[in-house]
């Protein structure tokens, strides 16, 4: 009866075993197909997020450094922010006299940013003051291009 038990249960085993082993190469097989094309692009995705996230957070401090030389009147070095197309429209001293007769710009507040491959939309609010009021401007778009170097310039004459 011993002989007849061992038989029963290693018959038992057998079948768990050969089930458990071709789930494993269901799934090894499973794997190896996905992973030829849904790897990469889910590394993909994340690298692209990666920098995009970075490319958001330089246009940003580019919109940022701008804004702050022009709320300082500091002009001629604002000027270096802009594009190389935008540098052939006009000199520093036409972008200089493009602010003589407008208001002083107080403080700007970021709302969102958009990144385009080598095109980025920075959405700000800006508030100036004139004879002693200040007024915010809503949802202005301030465009940048980025350079071959990676560096982005904003795009002031359209």
């Amino acid at each position: 009866m011993t002989y007849f038990f061992c038989i029963e249960k290693f018959k038992k085993y057998k079948f768990i075993i050969r089930n458990i082993i071709l789930v494993a190469v269901s799934l090894f097989l499973c794997l190896n197909i996905c992973s030829c094309s849904v790897i990469p692009e889910i590394k993909d995705y994340f690298r692209d997020k990666i920098f995009v996230d970075d490319d958001m957070d330089r246009a940003i401090e580019t919109v940022d450094e701008f804004f702050n030389l022009l709320i300082a009147k500091n002009y001629e070095q604002a000027y270096e922010y802009l594009s190389d197309e935008d540098k052939d429209r006009g000199n520093a001293e036409d972008f200089t006299d493009e602010f003589k007769d407008v208001t002083d710009i107080v403080s700007i507040d970021i709302n969102r940013v958009e990144v385009n491959n080598n095109i980025a939309i920075v959405n700000i609010d800006i508030t100036d003051s004139y004879d002693g009021e200040e007024k915010v401007f809503d949802n202005i778009d301030v465009s940048l291009i980025r350079k071959e170097d990676g560096d982005w310039k904003i795009v002031f004459w359209d």
